[in-house]
């Protein structure tokens, strides 16, 4: 007897695999079918993912009816739930979630109009038109997932939400108009940036800023997928060609390497492509955001180099006469 795998969707992992349907159908150049599923699927996504959010905060907020919340009940799913505009409603009221999805938003009526006529009579439209409907919402959710919903999931299925992003952040980068109205008006900002600006590893996109100084907040972020690493270690650990251990034991180039010119004393320059050099290499500080020159030939730290040195080990050759 073979066996089977059992259907087990908590709601984050359900609204996330509708998702990852959704974007999968928008990927390319989809036609008919593909773009009926893409619409459908991303409907079903924003709904169960706005629930999600409620969830979290409070199970009996996703009750049409809050005070007649039953556990029970909950958990076999016999009960009326709020419908998506009161639970946008209810994450800005209630749960007071610091971006606000208006829950009178055009571009969601506009998705919730054409799934309606593909659900309940049929529906004819061109490809321009029905990739008009669903990259606006698609933008928006993409955006309230990383903000409000993945960094506030502690439930047992956590991980495996953040591990089902990550597959879809690749096919985000294949949606020809959501990197169109992602990119477009950022433009004038990555024009300046384009010598900090790292291809990202999930999109595949220059889109993956490097943020100068940190001050708190992520060293990369990808401004196309939303893709962002904790720390400089985590930027050093993805983009550096091999890792620390392998150029201890076996000799050759490290991943990273001190930067001489803001004296960290932490390995956070990488050797990277950039918006600026796409078909080559850039020694790259993740925490000043600037490309460096070489690597000195005496603390072997990457600098600005005058005769092959830093200007610090320059400076203690020439004290020496």
């Amino acid at each position: 007897m073979s066996k089977r795998g059992d259907m087990h969707f908590p709601v984050i992992i359900n609204g996330l695999d509708y998702l990852h349907s959704s974007v999968s159908s928008l990927a390319g150049e989809p036609e008919g079918r593909a773009l009926k599923y893409a619409v459908l699927h991303l409907h079903f996504a924003a709904e169960t993912l706005f629930k999600a959010r409620l969830e979290l905060h409070d199970p009996a907020q996703v009750w049409m009816t809050p005070a007649k919340f039953e556990a029970r009940r909950h958990r076999l799913g016999q009960f009326s739930s709020v419908n998506p505009k009161g639970a946008l409603e209810r994450l800005r009221d209630v749960v007071k979630i610091k971006n606000p999805i208006d829950p009178d938003d055009g571009a969601l009526k506009a998705l919730v109009d054409l799934r309606n006529r593909l659900t309940h009579f049929g529906a004819t439209d061109t490809a321009v038109a029905v990739e008009a409907r669903a990259i606006p919402v698609l933008d928006l959710l993409l955006t309230f997932i990383d903000e409000e919903l993945l960094p506030h999931d502690d439930c047992d299925a956590a991980a495996d939400a953040w591990e089902l992003m990550e597959t879809i952040r690749p096919l985000v980068g294949q949606i020809r108009g959501l990197v169109d109205r992602r990119l477009g008006p950022l433009g004038e900002n990555l024009g300046p940036a384009s010598g900090h600006t790292l291809r990202c590893l999930s999109c595949g996109h220059f889109a993956a800023l490097v943020t100068p100084g940190n001050g708190g907040v992520r060293p990369v972020g990808c401004l196309l997928c939303g893709k962002a690493y904790d720390d400089v270690a985590e930027v050093v650990d993805a983009y550096g060609a091999r890792s620390f251990y392998t150029a201890v034991s076996e000799g050759g180039e490290p991943p990273a390497y001190e930067c001489a010119e803001c004296s960290t004393g932490q390995a956070c320059v990488v050797p990277a492509q950039t918006a600026d050099e796409p078909d080559g290499q850039v020694l790259l500080c993740l925490m000043g955001a600037h490309p460096l020159e070489g690597i000195c030939d005496s603390c072997k730290r990457a600098a600005d180099l005058d005769l092959d040195m830093c200007s610090d080990c320059l400076d203690i050759r020439y004290a020496k006469f």
